[in-house]
């Protein structure tokens, strides 16, 4: 996997769904830009170890080296400038998808869900 240092907050699905619907039923959240995390920063070896616990396997992720990254980014369509764009966020640095905002929990009352909470309701779809 590419940028094997590169911590982030994936947030599942339904909590963006959530944190959508309140804010388009509420006028308390008009004209308000709404960033949504996930409630951990995880390295991409982080995601795969838990999703390898939720399936009752033992998953390891394998690391790509940058060149080797941008080859096999490039050979899936995506376009350079997107590929750009990604090794100047996770190889430079510019952009920190590191922190962890309290934005789920504001709005709907509760935390958002945890990546192991995902995974383990999402594991079949992984047999």
């Amino acid at each position: 996997m590419p940028f094997p240092d590169a911590r982030t907050t994936d947030i599942a699905p339904y909590d963006i769904a959530q944190v959508a619907q309140r804010a388009l039923l509420s006028a308390e959240f008009a004209g308000r830009v709404l960033q949504v995390t996930g409630p951990e920063a995880l390295l991409p070896a982080d995601r795969v170890r838990i999703l390898g616990g939720a399936l009752g396997r033992d998953l390891h992720a394998v690391e790509l080296g940058h060149e080797e990254a941008r080859a096999e980014m490039e050979a899936t369509g995506m376009p350079k400038p997107y590929v750009d764009a990604f090794f100047a966020f996770f190889a430079d640095g510019t952009l920190d998808e590191s922190v962890v905002l309290p934005t789920v929990e504001q709005v709907t009352g509760r935390p958002p869900r945890t990546f192991a909470q995902w995974a383990r309701d999402h594991a079949e779809a992984f047999r």
